[in-house]
């Protein structure tokens, strides 16, 4: 009698157990373009999986988009496969679909014997909105005349929704916004060419709507060739002795090295870091233009280095390094208040290593100003500050062999010439003229 229940028992609880197969489709979004694959992951750890079937509901018409049958390991044993991810790509155009709202219908059955052998299952549907079209770009903003190292502003309208949309500049992507218009298809975007993007620079702008469809538009504009001034930095054991010292806990593997050798580590690999430190603080920006009319430069200041100087550094007459300077540096009186240029909101606040303690002020929109060197702050991080406040005091912090402020501007991540906006005349053609004309749109 007991040998005849052991098996009734084994089957009623193992073979006949009543649990679905778990199901998961990932769909980041649910707007399918000309082309979209789909992923999907199923598992069943009792009996295993049988099959899995989607297709795709539209308009009343219903079209398969996969069957997958997995196997058996015999009677006892269930399905094979405990685990399975599959991809499916749905094509709605090579399936005679139109654009419009659609349903995606996923059924999993796994190897149970339950209803009669055909197994417990899963159901799953997911609206979906099917658009094939790319989205149309509308140039408002007619020319636009750049210089080399230099900064621009292409408004435009976009005919639906994109997540993405922006200029690109050779291969730099400069995102642009909806929100400064009254109409929020119109997209402004603040765009830069960086110090050694010439004329052949290719600009165009691109967006991509919600289902991945993407579209390029060009535009009117023209390049001016500039070129940079080259820069002999002499440096002496006395400026080694007051500065290195600073820079030895940043790579304590350079102890008993030179001083020249821990220079040369600081010049190069500190450098690069703190271009990728502001990388990272510069990525994100408030969607709102709070800067008004020409940025201020510092009151009473001397230039001392210029924007994109071409730097050779000379160590007992011979040539030890090279950089290029991303920045123009103001002297005048040791500690002098050095006031926010313009109005903004205060992205970072600390020690930036080569730069010393470094304010970076957030204008919205992409732009932001830099001020390094400093000897003190006097501003907090997420600080609102207007034009003219007083946010620390000129230094000799970080690599700066004397007292002075490093000033820089950046569009996004990309170092631009701060002379265009310190000139009002400036602003005005390039800038504030284009945005007047987009607001009469």
């Amino acid at each position: 009698m007991l040998l005849v229940s052991i098996p009734t028992v084994w089957l009623a609880i193992v073979r006949m157990e009543g649990t679905a197969p778990a199901l998961d489709v990932k769909l980041e979004s649910p707007y399918i373009g000309k082309s979209r694959t789909v992923s999907i992951s199923v598992s069943d750890s009792g009996s295993g999986i049988r099959k899995i079937w989607m297709g795709l509901l539209v308009d009343g018409r219903e079209e398969e988009i996969l069957q997958r049958t997995f196997p058996s390991a015999g009677f006892f044993a269930g399905g094979k496969e405990k685990t399975v991810d599959v991809e499916a790509t749905i094509s709605p155009q090579d399936l005679g679909l139109s654009d419009g709202k659609g349903m995606i219908r996923i059924v999993v059955w796994d190897y149970s014997l339950r209803k009669w052998g055909k197994g417990n299952q899963v159901y799953l549907e997911k609206e979906i909105q099917i658009d094939t079209q790319a989205p149309t770009i509308s140039v408002i903003s007619r020319r636009h005349n750049l210089n080399q190292g230099g900064s621009g502003l292409a408004i435009y309208r976009l005919s639906e929704v994109c997540p993405v949309s922006g200029v690109m500049v050779g291969d730099r992507f400069y995102p642009g916004y909806p929100g400064h218009f009254k109409d929020p298809a119109i997209h402004m975007a603040f765009f830069a060419l960086d110090y050694t993007q010439g004329k052949q620079t290719h600009l165009a702008i691109s967006a991509q709507d919600q289902a991945g469809n993407q579209s390029t538009k060009g535009m009117v504009y023209h390049i001016n060739a500039r070129s940079f001034r080259k820069d002999a930095i002499k440096l002496s054991d006395r400026f080694f002795n007051s500065k290195m010292p600073d820079f030895e806990p940043y790579f304590p593997e350079m102890a008993g090295e030179s001083q020249l050798d821990l220079f040369l580590k600081v010049n190069r690999e500190q450098r690069t870091k703190d271009y990728q430190k502001v990388d990272g603080i510069t990525v994100q920006t408030e969607k709102q233009v709070f800067w008004n009319g020409a940025f201020s430069r510092l009151p009473g200041s001397a230039n001392r280095a210029r924007f994109a100087d071409h730097r050779t550094y000379f160590y007992n007459g011979k040539v030890i390094d090279r950089q290029v300077h991303m920045g123009i540096d103001l002297a005048s009186t040791a500690h002098s208040p050095v006031p926010a240029a313009n109005n903004g909101k205060i992205a970072f606040t600390g020690n930036l290593g080569i730069y010393g303690n470094t304010v970076i002020l957030d204008h919205g929109f992409g732009l932001f100003t830099l001020y390094s060197h400093l000897s003190h702050i006097g501003v907090s991080d997420g600080q609102m500050v207007d034009k003219g406040q007083i946010i620390g005091k000129t230094g000799m912090t970080g690599m700066a062999g004397g007292d002075h402020l490093h000033f820089g501007m950046m569009i996004h991540q990309t170092y631009v010439n701060p002379v265009e906006w310190w000139d009002a005349a400036w602003i005005k053609n390039n800038i504030t003229s284009k945005i007047e004309n987009a607001e009469s749109e």
